[in-house]
C-alpha cells in the first residue's frame, strides 16, 4: 500500500511541475493530476481502506503516516476543491504571463495540504504544516509586482510563524517518547495542550491572529477560494480534531472562548465591508470561530462536519466573487472588487447569481442547505456544554446564535448590493455575459451545498458522514435540539428580513451606496485595527531591538573593551614584574654561578703535580684556620 501513499501525495506536485515546464495547457495538466488524486482517494474511501505506514527518520525513531476514513474523505475534498480551482483558473489566469508559475504553486500547495492530512506523527505534521504556510506565502504574493502585495504576504507569513512557535514548543514539551497521534493514551498537561492549540489558532485565523487572513486577499481570487475552503485555514481545525481527545480540560475552555470571540469578531467586521473579498474573508474567520468553538465544547465531530460543508459553499462564494471581478474587469471598472461599483449584476450574470445565492444561503444557515445542518450541530453542542459548566458558559451558545443573526445580515446585504438594484457602473451590455468555463465549478460547488448529499431530513444536524467522524448515538437532547433549531432559524430569517429592509433596491441606503464617503464605522471596517496593532507591536519590537542595540554598543561593548584594555595593562605589568623581580635575581644567580665556575675552572690544571700542590695548599689553609680559631 505504500505506493498508494506516494501517488496520492505526489501526483498534484507532479502535475504542478509539469505545468510549470510545459508551454501550453498548463491548467489542464494541473486539473487532471488533482482530479486523479480525487478519484484515487474516493476509491480508497469506498473500499474502507485503512493502514499505517512507518518511515524511519532516525535509528529507532519512526515517523508515521496514517490512512483512514477521515483522512481519505478530507483528501478527497481538498483534491476536488483544488481541481475546481484549477479549472476555474484556466480562464481566470489565461492572460497572466506567470500562469505556469501559478499552477506550479497550486500543485505545491495541494501536495503540502495532502501531506498534512496524511501525517500521523506530530513532527511530520509540523513539517507539512510549515510547507502549507510557505506555499500560501508564495500564492498570496503571486502578483509581487504590486507594492502592497509582498507586504501582505510577509504579514501573513510572519503572523503564522509566530503562532507556529507555540506549536513547536508544545511538541518539544511532549517529546518524551512516541509522538504519533494514534498512539497517545493519556490526557496532555495544560501547557502543551495550550501551546499546540496556539499553532491551530494561527493557521485558522483565530484571535489575536485573525488579521492576516484579510491581507491574504491580495492574491488571485481562485487562490482565496483554495485557502479559505478546504485547505490552509482548515488545517488548524483538523489538527484540533485529531488531538481533541488528549487536550486538557482547561485548554478546551480557552479554545471554546477563543472560538466564540472570533466568530463574533468576524461577523461584526464582515457587516461593514465594501470589498466583496473582505466580506468573505471575515466570514471565513467567523465560521472558523464556530469550528474552533465546537472543538472546545467537546464536539469535534460537529466542527469537522462544518469544515466539510463550509468548503463547498465558501469555495463557491469565492469563485463566484472571482467571476464577478472578472466581469467587472471586462467592464473596465476601476475598483473591480468594491461592491459600491457593482449592483444589478444578476441581469448580466444569471448563472453566477444563482450559484452564489445558493452558497450564500447555505452560509446564512437556511434549511435545505448544508450550512444549516452543520452549524446547528455546533450550537446544540455548545448549549449542552453550557448546561454542564454553569451560567457563565451560556455566553458561548448565546454569542454563537447572535453570530448566526449577523451572518444572515451581512449575507443578505452582500447579495442585494451586488446583484440587485441598478448598476453602479457604466455598461453597454444588454444581454447576459458570463464565461462558460466558470459555470462548471460554480455549479458543482452550489450542488455540494444542498442538503440532499448529507441527509434525507433537511432539518437534521447530522449526516451519513457521522460514522466517519465517530459521532455517538443520542448525542443531543431532543428538547435542546428543538430550542436551538427554533432560535437559530428565527435569528437567521430575521437577519435576512432586516437585510432586505435596509438594503433592498431603491432603499435610501442602496441609492446612496455608490457615493464613496467617509465611513462612520471605520473601526469595524478596518477589522478593529487588528493589523494596525500588528504594525504597532512590530514597531515596538523594532524600537526595543534598537534600544537593545544601543545598550549593547554604548554600555556592554564599551565595558567589555575597557575590561579587555585593563586586562592587557595588568598582563604587561605582571610581565614586567616577572622579568625584573623574578627572572632578574634568578638570572643573576645563574650568571654568578657561571662566573665562579669559569674562574675556578681557569685555575685548575690537568698536571698531577700541580693538583697535589693545590691540595697541599688547601690543607695548610684549613689547618691554619683551625689552629687560629
Amino acid at each position: 500500500m505504500n505506493w498508494l501513499v506516494i501517488v496520492i501525495l505526489f501526483l498534484p506536485l507532479f502535475g504542478g511541475i509539469v505545468s510549470f515546464l510545459s508551454k501550453e495547457n498548463t491548467g489542464l495538466i494541473a486539473s487532471i493530476s488533482t482530479f486523479f488524486t480525487f478519484l484515487l482517494a474516493i476509491s480508497l474511501l469506498l473500499s474502507n481502506t485503512s493502514f499505517l505506514v512507518l518511515l524511519e527518520w532516525l535509528p529507532g525513531y519512526d515517523l508515521s503516516i496514517k490512512i483512514d476514513s477521515v483522512a481519505l474523505l478530507l483528501i478527497s475534498l481538498v483534491a476536488l476543491i483544488s481541481t475546481l480551482v484549477n479549472v476555474f483558473s484556466i480562464e481566470y489566469m489565461r492572460s497572466d504571463l506567470g500562469k505556469n508559475r501559478y499552477f506550479a504553486k497550486l500543485g505545491f500547495f495541494t501536495f503540502s495540504m495532502i501531506g498534512l492530512l496524511l501525517a500521523d506523527h506530530l513532527i511530520l505534521m509540523f513539517v507539512f504544516w510549515e510547507l502549507v504556510g510557505f506555499a500560501s506565502y508564495l500564492l498570496i504574493g503571486f502578483w509581487y509586482g504590486k507594492e502592497w502585495v509582498p507586504q501582505s504576504a510577509r504579514l501573513a507569513f510572519i503572523v503564522n510563524r509566530l503562532a507556529d512557535v507555540g506549536f513547536l514548543a508544545g511538541i518539544l514539551i511532549l517529546n518524551e517518547g512516541n509522538l504519533s497521534i494514534s498512539q497517545f493514551q493519556e490526557t496532555w498537561l495544560f501547557l502543551p495542550s495550550l501551546l499546540i492549540s496556539i499553532g491551530a489558532f494561527g493557521k485558522s485565523a483565530q484571535l489575536p491572529f485573525s488579521g492576516w487572513l484579510t491581507k491574504a486577499m491580495v492574491g488571485p481570487t481562485p487562490v482565496s477560494a483554495l485557502i479559505h475552503a478546504a485547505t490552509m485555514v482548515a488545517a488548524g481545525v483538523y489538527l484540533l480534531f485529531r488531538i481533541a481527545p488528549y487536550l486538557h480540560a482547561d485548554a478546551l475552555i480557552i479554545i471554546a472562548l477563543i472560538g466564540t470571540a472570533t466568530a463574533l469578531y468576524g461577523g461584526i467586521s464582515a457587516l461593514m465591508q465594501h470589498d466583496i473579498k473582505k466580506v468573505l474573508a471575515y466570514s471565513t474567520i467567523s465560521q472558523l470561530g464556530y469550528m474552533i468553538l465546537g472543538v472546545g465544547v467537546g464536539a469535534p465531530e460537529a466542527s469537522i462536519f462544518h469544515l466539510f460543508t463550509h468548503a463547498f459553499f465558501k469555495a463557491g462564494l469565492f469563485l463566484g466573487a472571482g467571476s464577478i471581478i472578472h466581469f467587472m474587469h471586462k467592464m473596465n471598472v476601476e475598483d473591480e472588487q468594491d461592491m459600491r461599483s457593482m449592483g444589478g449584476l444578476r441581469k448580466y450574470m444569471p448563472w453566477t447569481y444563482r450559484s452564489f445565492l445558493v452558497c450564500a444561503l447555505a452560509l446564512a444557515g437556511i434549511p435545505f442547505l448544508s450550512g444549516f445542518m452543520s452549524k446547528e450541530g455546533i450550537v446544540i453542542a455548545a448549549w449542552e456544554w453550557a448546561s454542564i459548566n454553569g451560567t457563565w458558559a451560556y455566553l458561548v451558545p448565546d454569542i454563537a446564535l447572535i453570530t448566526a443573526f449577523l451572518t444572515a445580515l451581512y449575507v443578505g446585504r452582500m447579495v442585494l448590493l451586488v446583484f440587485w438594484g441598478k448598476s453602479r457602473f457604466e455598461t453597454k451590455v444588454d444581454v447576459p455575459l458570463e464565461n462558460s468555463q466558470f459555470k462548471l465549478p460554480l455549479g458543482i460547488l452550489a450542488a455540494g451545498s444542498l442538503w440532499v448529499f448529507y441527509n434525507i431530513n433537511p432539518l437534521a444536524h447530522g449526516s451519513w458522514l457521522d460514522s466517519i467522524w465517530g459521532v455517538s448515538e443520542g448525542h443531543a437532547d431532543e428538547l435542546t435540539t428543538l430550542i436551538v433549531t427554533f432560535l437559530s432559524l428565527l435569528l437567521a430569517f430575521t437577519g435576512l428580513i432586516l437585510a432586505y429592509s435596509f438594503f433592498k433596491p431603491d432603499s435610501n441606503y442602496e441609492k446612496s451606496y455608490g457615493v464613496k464617503s467617509r465611513d462612520r464605522f471605520a473601526a469595524i471596517l478596518n477589522g478593529f485595527y487588528l493589523t494596525e496593532f500588528y504594525h504597532i507591536f512590530g514597531r515596538g519590537v523594532e524600537k526595543a531591538a534598537e534600544a537593545t542595540f544601543q545598550i549593547d554598543r554604548e554600555f556592554i561593548e564599551r565595558s567589555l573593551n575597557l575590561f579587555a584594555i585593563a586586562g592587557v595593562v595588568v598582563s604587561k605589568v605582571i610581565a614586567l614584574i616577572d622579568r625584573f623581580f623574578i627572572d632578574g635575581p634568578i638570572n643573576l644567580l645563574a650568571y654568578l654561578s657561571g662566573f665562579v665556575g669559569k674562574l675556578l675552572a681557569s685555575i685548575s690544571s690537568r698536571d698531577l703535580q700541580t693538583q697535589l700542590a693545590w691540595l697541599l695548599l688547601g690543607i695548610i689553609l684549613i689547618l691554619s684556620l683551625i689552629l687560629i680559631f
